[in-house]
């Protein structure tokens, strides 16, 4: 099955995730509440998931936007602000002497605008994937995961928030741990599943 670059690296950087589960495993002394430490692991690997679907979103659409029309409206709002904010854009991509490098002056563009952006929870993953003009019903991501995916994803997000943004230390219990980060990989793969098919791309797995 093809799959986009995007999504190799999201590969290799939620596997980080599983690797603090590892760990987790590999230090527990026996049954009882987890220390303080073994704690933190599994906090570490709920952060990194969600992370890492964050940054797979924004590295597909600079892999997929540039060299393509896209119909979306936020595609367009994007365009505005994003001549709005690089003046000079336009007569860049006009000079820049071939198709190549004209989509490699818009990536740059693209790839400093989407630093501004994050993509975390349900409103994101939606916004994403219609800024891509793709969009998936949250029905179809409940199939692939078995869950209310929103919701779940909802969940794991906002503990992200707590502990990241507030400082917080929401018990995480290793199952949940685990259920987080196999929540994010289907959401991601599932994405990379429709994009791949509704832009014929061909990457290999």
């Amino acid at each position: 099955m093809s799959v986009t670059h995007s999504l190799t690296i999201f590969t290799k950087t939620v596997n980080r995730s599983r690797a603090f589960l590892r760990i987790f495993d590999s230090h527990r002394g026996g049954p009882g509440r987890p220390s303080a430490d073994e704690k933190e692991l599994l906090r570490g690997a709920l952060v990194f998931a969600v992370g890492a679907l964050d940054a797979y979103l924004s590295d597909l659409i600079i892999e997929v936007v540039p060299g393509r029309s896209l119909a979306s409206q936020p595609f367009r709002e994007a365009l505005k602000a994003i001549a709005k904010s690089d003046p000079g854009l336009a007569l860049r991509v006009s000079l820049a002497g071939s198709p190549e490098a004209s989509q490699d002056e818009f990536r740059v563009a693209l790839t400093e605008w989407l630093d501004t952006k994050s993509w975390h929870g349900p409103t994101g993953v939606a916004s994403a994937l219609g800024f891509l003009a793709c969009p998936v019903p949250w029905r179809d991501f409940d199939t692939v995961t078995g869950l209310d995916t929103a919701k779940e994803l909802d969940r794991i997000t906002t503990d992200r928030h707590d502990i990241v943004h507030r400082g917080g230390t929401p018990y995480i219990k290793r199952a949940l741990a685990e259920e987080s980060v196999t929540l994010v990989e289907g959401i991601a793969r599932h994405v990379d599943k429709e994009v791949v098919a509704q832009f014929s791309l061909a990457k290999a797995s």
